[in-house]
């Protein structure tokens, strides 16, 4: 079974590849518009990029429990922009009281996961304002103590469809995650991702507002939960005048029994080169 996962994930690379192919350099005026934004919030926009920022969560566990994730990302674009690579790396903080004894069972720090995506734009019409992207996202088994991480070396093709509209963007996308191998005592990952992606700009374009409604599917588990995030972000250009440098500010909620966050509370600095 895993050989035979392996052997899929491989066949969607080589198909993902080829499919990033098809996008031509057309369209030049709107490329031109496009490089301009420097706010990294259109998904379809492959700019490179270095982005920092540290999510605490509140966790659903039976007595108090936080996490606490700093995460270092870098994007950059490849075959002349046509494919754009994306890397994340992470140290975690866990604290959690399991049994709601008054004591941490869970207390641990230090590297956790590292991940990355390939990420095309196999289908863009300029002229009706729309366009498909597909991924495909790798989760290695990096954390430096179970704890801290899955466990599992998955696979995470995506696809999503973006619709813009003038001051905005909805981009709904689906994911399947699946785990290829796994460390021994570990669950497999079988999980269905679906996200509502919405944004809308400010009339000056030094601003938005961010929402990405997710459901997850978790196959092995038999789980079902959302997280909802609510994202303010802006320009420092508007008070510093640092050209392609911009915060924001995202807090979440989950819903759901099976939700392993109650709330979270992200806080990112993103520099658009």
């Amino acid at each position: 079974m895993k050989n035979q996962r392996l052997q899929i994930g491989m066949f969607l690379m080589s198909v993902f590849i080829g499919v990033s192919a098809i996008y031509a350099d057309s369209e030049e005026e709107a490329k031109a518009a496009m490089e301009k934004d420097k706010t990294g919030t259109n998904p379809v926009n492959f700019k490179d990029e270095f982005r920092i920022y540290n999510e605490y969560m509140w966790l659903n566990t039976k007595g108090d429990g936080s996490q606490n994730v700093t995460t270092v990302e870098v994007r950059g674009r490849m075959l002349d922009g046509k494919l754009q690579l994306r890397a994340r790396g992470r140290y975690t903080d866990v604290k959690a009281d399991l049994n709601d004894d008054g004591k941490d069972e869970v207390n641990k720090n230090g590297i956790g996961d590292f991940d990355f995506r390939l990420l095309a734009v196999p289908y863009m019409d300029l002229k009706n304002m729309q366009a498909v992207a597909v991924g495909l996202e790798f989760f290695l088994p990096t954390a430096s103590d179970p704890v801290l991480g899955s466990g599992t070396f998955s696979l995470g093709p995506q696809i999503f469809y973006a619709k813009f509209f003038k001051r905005g963007m909805f981009a709904p996308g689906l994911q399947y995650k699946y785990s290829v191998d796994e460390d021994v005592g570990r669950d497999k990952t079988d999980q269905v991702v679906i996200d509502l992606n919405l944004l809308i700009m400010a009339e000056n374009k030094l601003s938005w507002f961010f929402t990405d409604p997710q459901i997850i599917i978790d196959n092995e588990k038999h789980t079902e939960y959302a997280i909802i995030d609510l994202e303010y972000g802006f320009m420092m250009k508007k008070w510093f005048d640092l050209p392609g440098q911009s915060v924001y500010i995202r807090p979440s909620f989950g819903i759901g029994v099976d939700r392993p966050s109650d709330a979270s509370l992200e806080l990112g600095y993103k520099f658009i080169f």
